[in-house]
């Protein structure tokens, strides 16, 4: 009965300090493996590019876009045809301020 006492005893010691682990290891991870999608009100003022049969989106230096379940992705490369319409025709932002 004592051993099966300490064997529980150091498992869940165990398990706060790998958790402890696994947030220090996240916070000091580089920011290019921290990215977030464009917000809402970002793609909804934005005139998007075509590729690859769905809309991207140029946002942080990254272009995005929404897979088959609404998740959003991003190129850790950017695309060649990408990269031409973006020197060709830089991203457009609609606004409707000011507008009646």
């Amino acid at each position: 009965m004592k051993r099966t006492t300490a064997t529980l005893s150091k498992g869940f010691m165990l398990v706060p300090a790998a958790g402890a682990l696994a947030a220090a290891l996240f916070v000091g991870a580089p920011a290019a493996a921290q990215w977030e999608p464009p917000p809402p009100e970002f793609v909804a003022t934005t005139e998007p590019a075509y590729y690859e049969g769905h809309a991207a989106y140029w946002y942080n230096n990254h272009w995005y876009w929404r897979d088959e379940h609404g998740g959003w992705n991003h190129y850790d490369q950017e695309p060649r045809k990408l990269a031409e319409h973006r020197a060709h025709f830089p991203p457009a932002r609609r606004s409707w301020q000011g507008r009646r």
